[in-house]
């Protein structure tokens, strides 16, 4: 298998991350639209070729067989690439993947609108303690210090309201365009 790098790429991978509850999948589903780029929701990906493993109940979730979910997702990338095709990666982490998987990464957030991503998290069933866990995750930027730590090319975006979502999808699709 080979492996996916910036230099061999036609066009861009792009990764959307941020707690969850930031607006990951919607604005990403959004960009993939307006750059006619191919989507990978690893979340879903996790889901569907059984990448969780043993449910952690302190934490209520799962854990993550990460060498399973990184070798799959280099195949799944690599198959992108070979087409020459743009592709949005959405995950509530960035850390664990390399840097050079990605040519853009874009971090969420709502530490301006907690009250916000409260409500979001809320009407999605969390516990108390979760939606804690990730508002106090989001105002401290724990993801975003992620990003801007693991790659070089990271913007940070409100993704708070409709035009905040719409603004980034646009300025996105700006940087796609400018480098064809």
């Amino acid at each position: 298998m080979g492996k996916t790098t910036p230099e061999t790429r036609r066009a861009p991978f792009i990764l959307i991350t941020g707690v969850p509850g930031s607006g990951k999948t919607t604005l990403a589903d959004a960009l993939a639209a307006r750059i006619d780029a191919r989507r990978l929701d690893v979340g879903a990906l996790c889901a569907a070729e059984g990448f969780h493993g043993a449910y952690v109940e302190a934490m209520d979730t799962h854990e993550l067989r990460e060498d399973a979910l990184l070798d799959r997702m280099e195949e799944v990338l690599c198959e992108r690439e070979a087409h020459g095709e743009a592709c949005v990666v959405d995950y509530h982490s960035c850390e664990l993947f390399p840097e050079r998987w990605f040519d853009l990464v874009v971090a969420l957030t709502l530490v301006e609108h907690t009250s916000e991503l409260y409500e979001r998290l809320e009407a999605r069933g969390y516990g108390e303690k979760k939606i804690r866990e990730n508002v106090e995750c989001d105002i401290f930027q724990v993801v975003v210090e992620e990003a801007k730590d693991s790659y070089e090319t990271v913007w940070v975006r409100s993704n708070a309201t409709l035009d905040d979502m719409e603004n980034t999808v646009e300025e996105i699709a700006r940087w796609v365009e400018s480098r064809t």
